[in-house]
């Protein structure tokens, strides 16, 4: 197995890892489990930065990966997924990044917490992330099947 190779799986496992933590954060929140809401949500958001890092570093090294099926099939089929791909995942980081920024000002500032206080920003943000993040999921697999085992380059 090379290098690249290597690389692929280490984004998918890192990027799914990073999706099951946050949902086992998701199930925490709505059991109103602050402590373990936010330790599986940093460790969570600790994974998805090592897993951008990777991703990163494996465009860099590697460049894009070159798409194997017709011209029809790149504009039809690939490029459509891949655009909602990308979409959802610069909304996911985004929004991720906001969200995890209010939920550590609430614990900072002694607020009685982001889940306690009601329907609060942090909360609908997280609505959002949730689907916002399972899409980025499902897209992320599609885009690999289309590369990698459907249309192979």
């Amino acid at each position: 197995m090379n290098l690249k190779t290597i690389l692929w799986y280490l984004v998918l496992f890192s990027v799914t890892a990073a999706y099951l933590i946050v949902l086992a954060g998701v199930r925490s929140a709505k059991t109103h489990d602050v402590s373990h809401h936010s330790h599986r949500m940093m460790v969570g958001c600790s994974i998805a930065g090592i897993w951008l890092v990777a991703y990163v570093l494996k465009q860099l090294l590697f460049g894009r990966e070159s798409f194997g099926g017709s011209e029809a099939q790149y504009w039809s089929l690939y490029m459509p997924v891949f655009t909602v791909h990308m979409l959802l995942a610069v909304t996911t980081i985004g929004l991720g990044a906001y969200n995890l920024y209010m939920g550590l000002h609430h614990l900072r500032y002694g607020s009685v917490g982001a889940m306690v206080a009601g329907i609060t920003t942090h909360r609908r943000i997280g609505r959002a992330l949730v689907w916002t993040f399972s899409g980025t999921m499902v897209t992320a697999y599609l885009v690999y099947l289309m590369l990698f085992v459907w249309f192979k380059g």
